[in-house]
């Protein structure tokens, strides 16, 4: 019998005015699994993402955690079980690094000496260990990106939804942190732009058009030299697991 999916998204729509951002979504995400959300700028992925961390709110549709519709789980529940890796800026000013990944594990209700051991530790996953004490607000776009990595990984939730995780990352950490939490075992939803991280890091892709969810499964199979014609405009096509693009259509 198959396991019943951590994350179950069914017909699923989002309006802002006139405009509608995500059109019938529907799918499942099993655990343990690593999926990743492709689809070209504007296709709807962050929007996506938003509601699933709660940012914002579905205009029709039921998701269900585990079999519970999100809208009957208190927060505070949910964000002990669902992490999020979000691009929206935040203010850091007045806090240590240690603070910040701190603040990430409140959800969780541990006592202090486990907080500080999970956010030490998750500081030296990151390479920030020598800095935990130090300005968050100092910090470069990829060290930022890096301290909520570690604030993501001290929390070690069930479900991680990443939006473009290797942003401002250099190709060490970019295979880094997504080994790091790979290794983790846990349910993973991530949007790339990057095609050879997605092919190396993805068990499955979800590739998301104009709103809709056109393809999953192996990214190979989903990304065809058709479907890259026609979502992504480009001539292109798996070969040995690596994206080959001739140029643009």
């Amino acid at each position: 019998m198959a396991s019943e999916p951590i994350l179950a998204v069914s017909n699923v729509s989002l309006r802002k005015g006139q405009a509608l951002l995500l059109d019938d979504v529907s799918f499942v995400l099993q655990p343990g699994r690593f999926y990743g959300l492709l689809g070209p700028n504007g296709a709807g992925k962050s929007s996506l993402l938003k509601i699933l961390y709660r940012a914002d709110k579905a205009s029709s549709g039921s998701i269900k955690l585990s079999g519970q519709e999100l809208a009957t789980i208190p927060r505070r529940a949910y964000a002990s079980r669902v992490g999020a890796l979000v691009q929206e800026s935040v203010s850091l000013s007045g806090l240590s690094l240690l603070e910040v990944v701190r603040l990430g594990l409140l959800p969780r209700r541990l006592d202090p000496a486990e907080i500080d051991t999970r956010s030490r530790a998750a500081l030296d996953d990151v390479g920030l260990s020598h800095r935990a004490d130090d300005d968050a607000t100092h910090l470069s776009g990829g060290e930022q990106q890096r301290l909520f990595f570690a604030q993501i990984l001290a929390l070690a939730p069930d479900l991680y939804l990443l939006d473009e995780p290797h942003n401002h990352l250099d190709l060490h950490f970019q295979y880094r942190l997504l080994d790091l939490v790979r290794q983790r075992g846990a349910t993973i939803l991530a949007s790339f732009h990057d095609m050879g991280l997605a092919a190396r890091y993805c068990d499955e892709v979800l590739l998301v058009d104009h709103g809709r969810i056109v393809g999953q499964g192996p990214i190979a199979n989903v990304l065809s030299r058709e479907r890259l014609a026609e979502t992504y405009r480009v001539d292109g096509a798996f070969v040995d697991g690596r994206l080959e693009v001739r140029g643009a259509v």
